[in-house]
C-alpha cells in the first residue's frame, strides 16, 4: 500500500512509542484511529504473488524468473491446458499474469536495491528500457522512477 507522509509519520510515533501507553484511551487511542483510517483508504499496490501448492508447480523456483508456458509444462510432464487450469484454480491467475506478477515484483526488488532501469530491464528479459517501463507503469500505473520515489519507498 502507499505510506502517505501522515501514516508514516503516525507509524513511527506508534513503534517509539513507551511502554505502557494507553492505547483504549487518550492519545494512544487517538494516533490508533488516525492510524487505522489512513491504513483504510490507503491506495493498494499489486504486490501479492499467491503460489500454486499443485505438486507439478510447486517445484517453480520463485528466485529464478518463471519459464514460458511451454518449457515450463514441458518440465513438468503436463499439458499447458492443464498448468493453466491448476494455475487459475490455485491462484485466480492465468499463468502469463502470475508471470508478470512476479516480474513486477522482482522489478521493485531489483530497483530499491538502486539497480539500474537498464539493468532491471535486461534482467527481467526486456528487449528494452522502454519496453520495461510501459511494463512497469502498465502494472503500477507508475513509471519505475516515479514508483521508488514515491511515499511507499522513500525515507
Amino acid at each position: 500500500m502507499d505510506v502517505t507522509p501522515l501514516l508514516r509519520a503516525v507509524l513511527e510515533r506508534i513503534a517509539t512509542s513507551e511502554n505502557g501507553v494507553d492505547w483504549d484511551g487518550g492519545a494512544g487511542a487517538n494516533l490508533l484511529a488516525v492510524c487505522f483510517d489512513e491504513i483504510r483508504v490507503a491506495h493498494r499496490q499489486p504486490m501479492l504473488l499467491p503460489l500454486p501448492s499443485d505438486r507439478r508447480l510447486a517445484r517453480l523456483n520463485i528466485d529464478e524468473m518463471p519459464p514460458p508456458l511451454g518449457l515450463l509444462a514441458a518440465r513438468v510432464g503436463a499439458s499447458e491446458k492443464t498448468i493453466s487450469r491448476i494455475m487459475r484454480r490455485e491462484t485466480g491467475m492465468s499463468y502469463q499474469q502470475w508471470r508478470q506478477q512476479w516480474r513486477l515484483l522482482k522489478a521493485v526488488e531489483l530497483l530499491a536495491e538502486k539497480r539500474s532501469i537498464t539493468s532491471a530491464a535486461f534482467d527481467l528479459g526486456f528487449a528494452s528500457d522502454s519496453a520495461f517501463i510501459a511494463f512497469f507503469k502498465g502494472m503500477t500505473g507508475l513509471t519505475p522512477r516515479t514508483f521508488m520515489s514515491s511515499t511507499q519507498f522513500a525515507g
